[in-house]
């Protein structure tokens, strides 16, 4: 005859892995509040990876049976059922505002018809309907690659700056995301708390365009280059000024302000985008700079 108590430990066994389970889980949960602090930073999944790493944990070494408990046993394995349940409730509320916001933002982009770079940052600040535009893009082949650029690996805690440039998906006559660059390496969205991280791929793929596009060179405050050739043509503008106010020649020509600079021990400026500079006059005799680069006069 087959012994009682191994029938007993038989018809447990499942539920024995379950309570493995929960107690893991549970076990777990400090675990899980040190880091998801981290996930902002390393990556978004780790919260989920933690708990399902503890319950494979838990479903390999299993509990008591749940046969003859006492009331301590009782309210113990209540405890732990609540602990793994409030396990479950954290990650669960973790995945859906970390994914849903890249579900979000990717539901809201792809209908766009039209994508708008500003030259400005995100609603701190800023008004977008009243920032340049330094570029647009309408048709809906070049809309969806530029889509298509931005990868996010995690979200990422949110920096005090309002960002550069301004990036605005449209549809029809509605702005369906506002939304600025951040350092090169994040998308802020209005509405989604936290940054979206990109992927370092992504990044430098959407820091190439920008260059390429809008003139905005990476650096500090990622100020677009037709602001600084306009500040490098004032500073020529006042050099050229001054030296016809010295000289004999009223009109000096590029080269003589140039050889001004190198005689002061200055670098003459150079246009950001490689774009030539001229100098000429108006008929009050002020200077005027220009340079071929689009966008920069």
């Amino acid at each position: 005859m087959e012994d009682h108590g191994e029938v007993e430990a038989k018809d447990c066994g499942g539920a024995r892995r379950w309570y493995g389970v929960e107690r893991a889980l549970a076990f777990a949960l400090p675990l899980e509040l040190f880091l998801i602090p981290i996930a902002f930073i390393v990556s978004v999944y780790i919260p989920l990876v933690v708990a399902v790493v503890a319950a494979l944990i838990g479903w390999a070494v299993p509990g008591r049976p749940h046969v003859g408990k006492s009331v301590w046993r009782s309210i113990r394995e209540t405890i732990v059922w609540l602990f793994a349940m409030l396990h479950i409730a954290i990650v669960g509320l973790w995945l859906y505002f970390a994914v849903l916001a890249y579900m979000s933002f990717r539901s809201a982009v792809k209908d766009a018809d039209r994508v708008v770079i500003r030259d400005g940052g995100g609603l701190c600040h800023s008004d977008p309907d009243k920032e340049p535009v330094l570029f647009e893009i309408t048709d809906k082949a070049e809309i969806a690659a530029f889509n298509d650029m931005f990868e996010f690996t995690g979200r990422t805690l949110p920096c005090m700056c309002c960002g550069y440039p301004g990036v605005d998906w449209w549809r029809g006559d509605k702005r369906v995301v506002v939304s600025a660059i951040h350092h090169g390496s994040a998308l802020r969205v209005e509405g989604i708390p936290g940054d979206l991280r990109l992927s370092s791929a992504s990044g430098r793929r959407i820091q190439e365009w920008l260059k390429e596009k809008c003139g905005v060179h990476e650096g500090r405050g990622s100020l677009p280059m037709y602001k600084a050739c306009r500040y490098y043509r004032i500073i020529i503008q006042q050099e050229a000024g001054n030296l016809a106010k010295a000289g004999d020649d009223k009109n000096p020509a590029l080269d003589k302000v140039r050889e001004k600079f190198e005689k002061a021990g200055k670098d003459f400026p150079s246009c950001p985008s490689g774009g030539e500079y001229s100098l000429s006059y108006g008929e009050d005799g002020t200077p005027k700079v220009k340079c071929t680069a689009p966008r920069h006069d």
